[in-house]
């Protein structure tokens, strides 16, 4: 088992080269062992340490986890590049070229930023590579568990990269372009494909979703335990939570709404119980998680973009907009239970720690999720309303149930139209600050970032970019340079 982990940590240094091959991943085949698991296993059981080696790459420092001021692409990195956190003056300016939109197609953080996924769609290949030869009437339920949750993992990282790296999230599109749909574990240097369209990616995208779901549906046994304080793998309900989010940028809200649903079924919201809410971030307690990334200590989890957790140092603190010390203005107010949950007063300002550690202790050794039932209700009350008619009161009650659920004394509203979008818009940047949404959002749907009044107050940050325009080329990210010196059929984003 150590081995299969150190082999698929090797695959992100060399994923960044991935795409240089027609859906294929490019690897090298020759490490310090040899590992019969990953060449050519010999049991089910080889299969399933494969399975669970790949999901170690979602803990990479430039996925959901971080390093020292840098890294956390999934996580914190998208609230770092929108309105939502503001760079300190203890800032080390390790992630300033993404915090000030200056990035190039040498910048370090792109690099690794495309590198990462691709490293896990290459664990999930392999399990799909091998998993057949090992189906039969016995072990076939057991199969449907290990292939339902490789479709989903290869459909989820790669729905990551999509997200940064296309231009437009457009789901009909035959003309914009979205990043290689990788399907092979495949050893070749020859074939170069081009960037397939929006069309070509969602298909193959909805494909490996729906494989999965119906793959989960009829397994061995529960793949995380219903009476743990963590759920690291990805379930029936997680698989239903990516169907979720993917069709809401994709724009088919009946399909949204429906998973949402789904979703929210298997994981109730958590009632105005400051401890089972904040225990989703500090391992006391399940809460609403659907999925999580389990970090442990030496991990480095996500925090360390944005707080240094072991010396309490804050590189970006949350926009005076989101929260501020007092807990009397900003959208997150101290008669909310996510403010207790997600900030800190550290060093005379309002520190982001939500992932500061487990169990009290501030070690940054805390776990990332990605899927929670917030944001189900978040997906469904938006997909709700923009489907209109009756369907917008529907989304206005998901919209009251998930705001009682979290304010003490909250007053239900009734709002209709722009009105509603505004404030479920809102709403997610309360529900999900720091969790690796707000830049995706914009991007989405308005398509432009205001940043707040500590922007430009020399007293408080030394960030030097206030604004993002909606014809700026920042919001895709460029392909980086080594990926198109081994690959020039990929075509660069406008403005690179």
């Amino acid at each position: 088992m150590t081995k299969i982990f150190k082999y698929l940590a090797m695959l992100f240094a060399v994923a960044l080269l991935l795409p240089a091959c027609k859906k294929t991943e490019v690897i090298e085949l020759a490490p310090e062992f040899s590992l019969d698991a990953l060449n050519n296993p010999s049991n089910i059981d080889q299969v399933e340490q494969v399975l669970a080696g790949t999901y170690s790459g979602f803990r990479n420092g430039n996925y959901y986890g971080s390093g020292s001021g840098t890294g956390a692409g999934w996580t914190m990195m998208p609230d770092v590049m929108s309105d939502n956190l503001y760079e300190t003056l203890e800032s080390l300016a390790n992630s300033r070229a993404m915090a000030d939109f200056t990035f190039t197609t040498n910048t370090g953080q792109v690099n690794t930023f495309w590198g990462a996924p691709y490293s896990v769609i290459a664990g999930a290949n392999l399990v799909l590579r091998d998993i057949d030869k090992f189906t039969n009437a016995n072990t076939q339920l057991r199969a449907n568990r290990l292939k339902g949750q490789a479709y989903i993992i290869r459909a989820l990282a790669h729905f990551d990269l999509f997200r940064y790296f296309a231009v437009k999230y457009d789901r009909a599109s035959t003309t914009d372009l979205a990043i290689p749909y990788s399907k092979e574990f495949v050893v070749s240097v020859e074939a170069k494909p081009t960037r397939p369209t929006n069309k070509e990616f969602y298909d193959n995208l909805f494909d490996d979703i729906s494989k999965g779901i119906a793959l989960l549906q009829n397994i061995d046994k529960p793949i995380n335990s219903s009476s743990a304080l963590t759920r690291p793998y990805l379930d029936l309900t997680a698989a239903y939570a990516l169907q979720a989010r993917v069709n809401l940028y994709a724009g088919d809200f009946a399909t949204a709404e429906t998973a949402a649903s789904n979703a929210i079924a298997a994981r109730p919201l958590v009632n105005l119980n400051q401890a089972a809410f904040s225990g989703m971030y500090n391992q006391t307690s399940s809460g609403e998680i659907i999925w999580n990334v389990q970090f442990e200590s030496g991990q480095s989890g996500p925090t360390f973009l944005v707080f240094f957790a072991t010396n309490n140092r804050s590189y970006f603190r949350p926009a005076l907009e989101i929260a501020t010390t007092s807990g009397t203005s900003g959208l997150i107010r101290n008669n909310d239970i996510r403010y207790s949950a997600y900030f800190s007063t550290i060093g005379g300002g309002l520190a982001v720690t939500k992932y500061k550690g487990k169990n009290g202790v501030s070690d940054g050794n805390a776990n990332a999720i990605p899927f929670r039932t917030g944001e189900m209700y978040l997906i469904r009350a938006e997909a709700r309303a923009r489907q209109g008619g009756a369907k917008e009161a529907l989304g206005m009650a998901d919209l009251n149930a998930l705001r009682a659920a979290r304010i003490n004394g909250y007053v239900p509203e009734a709002l209709t139209g722009t009105a509603l979008l505004t404030a479920i818009a809102d709403e997610r940047r309360r529900e999900l600050v720091a969790e690796g949404h707000r830049f995706f959002d914009l991007k989405r749907t308005t398509r432009t970032i205001t940043r707040g009044s500590t922007c430009g107050n020399t007293a408080l940050s030394s960030a030097g970019t206030c604004s993002l325009s909606a014809t700026a080329r920042e919001w895709a990210l460029p392909i980086p340079e080594l990926v198109r010196n081994a690959n020039g059929n990929l075509t660069q984003n406008p403005g690179y």
